[in-house]
């Protein structure tokens, strides 16, 4: 029963999230006539994109907050999963009136579905990049989930890059925030998962063999889980419990292509 909705959702939201706009609609058409030779169970409701539905009701997903689950099922009965709006889970939109008028965010269907998405990859302890113009929100809204809609068990810190950002500063600005579990294994307090948000994450400058030091510095994180330890030489920290966000534009003023 949930299986192929999530399966369908994951589809949208993995193979079909590289489509541009004119593309999204191909793929709508695509999807829906492909759901319909297989008598697909609960598809998508007509009038709107595939990408303009999420799921309600009893989603199934595991790892929610006591309370949360609770509740779910004391609401289960009234409940059943069906393809909703993403409108339809937009909060209320509150602004006090001692807010500054940058530091405004007004929901929209974007930034609603883009939250959600961030939250169960994050979750799910998966790295994210975020890819998008300058001036799209990315930085905004990505740093107002992870520092005000995260559980109390993500910790989170922000890292610009610039121009003149080099992989010793990367490496000190990380192995500052995280504490000493045992020997070479370096993490957040037990219990915790630390998300570190990375924007402009292709700004640093090309070395002379064209590479990004920083960059590969947090590559070398994705594929041995740490670095060595450059006062202790041979000792390698193996960095745990950490995860990573990204942001950038498309390249030009100032970004470099990445490899």
């Amino acid at each position: 029963k949930l299986i192929e909705p999530w399966f369908f959702f994951s589809l949208v939201w993995s193979i079909g999230a590289t489509c541009d706009s004119d593309s999204r609609k191909k793929f709508d058409s695509f999807l829906r006539q492909r759901m319909k030779e297989e008598n697909v169970s609960m598809p998508f409701p007509e009038g709107k994109l595939v990408y303009d539905f999420c799921l309600s009701g009893d989603d199934g997903i595991t790892g929610k907050p006591e309370e949360e689950e609770e509740d779910e099922k004391k609401h289960k009965k009234d409940h059943k999963i069906q393809w909703i709006s993403w409108t339809d889970t937009m909060p209320e939109c509150v602004i006090q009136a001692e807010t500054n008028f940058f530091d405004i965010i007004v929901p929209t269907v974007d930034t609603v579905r883009s939250n959600y998405i961030l939250e169960m990859l994050v979750k799910n302890r998966k790295q994210v990049l975020c890819i998008g113009p300058t001036g799209t929100g990315k930085t905004l809204t990505t740093a107002d989930k992870l520092l005000k809609g995260m559980p109390n068990t993500f910790l989170s810190h922000l890292i610009t890059f610039s121009a003149r950002t080099s992989a010793n500063q990367t490496q000190d600005i990380i192995d500052s925030k995280l504490d000493k579990r045992r020997k070479g294994i370096f993490g957040p307090p037990l219990g915790k998962q630390f998300v570190f948000f990375v924007d402009d994450l292709n700004m640093p400058a090309l070395e002379v063999y064209g590479a990004q030091p920083p960059i590969e510095l947090l590559r070398q994180w994705m594929d041995h889980k740490g670095w060595y330890d450059r006062k202790a030489i041979g000792q390698f920290r193996h960095l745990v419990d950490i995860s990573f966000v990204c942001a950038m534009g498309p390249p030009g003023g100032g970004r470099n292509p990445i490899t």
